[in-house]
């Protein structure tokens, strides 16, 4: 891990309406993430963890504040220019896995390859080489429906690293696996976060997963605050 900043958020503000009613989500929030770095963000359900990632991915438009990927302007791109930004040096990971059922996993993973224009044989090429080090080679050519839930997992963090990107954002990555398929995918993403220099933030509930990340902080009362203790 080196200082080279990857992401920055600075003063993000965003809230949501209900019958006309103002409901603030994000009070102001400052993040900064170096390359490399394996950060948590953890906070109480509907704290807006998931509101904070989607204005880090470019996916929502904040009220105020900015964000900047590599030094470039996320929020200030139109929306070809953020889908570019994601293409190029983003990657996504969900609770739930949004594999397409008709695709097995080598073509799934080739799916964000081929939409920054790469040919079908060097897509492929890269969707095996990522599939491998995902500990997956031997199944390529399964459909999602032939692979259990932490190989499905798997799969869509090969996906979302096929592209070598920068930053690579994670919601609740292990929400819906069983415990030791979490365990196995939280070490992944943090092996794979050390030897690619990916940066990753990950939104996660389960405390007992905190002490294999770099740092940990809270979103509270829409802030995001650092957690120096894991009792906290």
């Amino acid at each position: 891990m080196n200082d080279h900043m990857i992401l920055t958020a600075q003063g993000l503000h965003k809230s949501f309406y209900q019958s006309a009613v103002e409901v603030p989500v994000l009070n102001g929030v400052d993040l900064q993430l170096v390359q490399g770095e394996h950060l948590a963000i953890v906070g109480r359900s509907g704290s807006g963890k998931s509101s904070l990632l989607h204005l880090l991915g470019g996916l929502d438009s904040a009220d105020r504040g900015t964000v900047e990927v590599d030094g470039v302007d996320l929020l200030g791109a139109d929306a070809n220019g953020r889908a570019r930004i994601r293409r190029e040096k983003m990657g996504f990971v969900y609770q739930q896995h949004h594999l397409l059922a008709e695709f097995s996993a080598e073509e799934n993973v080739t799916i964000p390859q081929r939409l920054l224009g790469v040919g079908e044989s060097l897509a492929q090429q890269a969707a095996r080489e990522m599939l491998a080090l995902v500990g997956l080679e031997d199944r390529l050519d399964h459909l999602p429906s032939a692979l259990s839930g932490g190989e499905r997992q798997r799969v869509a963090v090969a996906r979302a690293l096929v592209n070598k990107p920068q930053v690579v954002l994670a919601d609740e990555p292990t929400g819906s696996l069983d415990r030791a398929s979490a365990e196995s995918l939280m070490d992944l993403l943090a092996n794979l976060s050390r030897a690619q220099g990916t940066s990753f933030v990950v939104v996660t509930h389960d405390v007992s997963m905190l002490q294999r990340f770099d740092r940990v902080e809270r979103l509270e009362a829409g802030i995001l605050k650092p957690m120096h203790s894991l009792a906290e």
